[in-house]
């Protein structure tokens, strides 16, 4: 049995604007999502290090280490393939976006974003990852 049917999901926001931060936890937590919260991308980094998550949002610009610079370290590393990072961008930022699909970003959403649409795209993500385990339970019988 997968573990995420055993608990809510764990989902890790990284941002450095405290209040744009909590707004989404807030958001997360009522519809039922285990909430971890990271100010900047060392600390989430160090993080996910001790705590698995299953799906990563991530703001694009941090001080110190960039949501880039962390798909990279995170990409870089085999327990981290599989994550799902949600990338916080701003919509007209195109060099960004192209930046986060060689590093394997699984969705962008423009800030500011609508609520129902966050939900939906972490929702969509907590799917293909049950599916992709699925499949290589199967694989792995074959």
């Amino acid at each position: 049995m997968d573990h995420l049917d055993e608990r809510q999901p764990i989902v890790l926001v990284v941002d450095d604007d405290e209040l744009a931060s909590k707004a989404v936890v807030q958001l997360l937590a009522r519809r039922g999502f285990t909430m971890l919260t990271a100010p900047d991308g060392r600390e989430a980094l160090r993080m996910l290090g001790v705590q698995p998550v299953d799906v990563l949002v991530l703001d694009v610009m941090m001080p110190e280490m960039t949501g880039l610079e962390v798909c990279h370290i995170l990409r870089a590393d085999a327990r981290f393939t599989g994550l799902p990072v949600i990338l916080l961008t701003g919509c007209d930022d195109v060099q960004t976006r192209a930046a986060g699909m060689k590093l394997g970003v699984s969705e962008f959403l423009c800030k500011p974003f609508a609520h129902h649409e966050l939900i939906e795209r972490i929702n969509n993500q907590l799917e293909v990852r049950r599916i992709s385990r699925e499949l290589d339970a199967i694989a792995e019988q074959l």
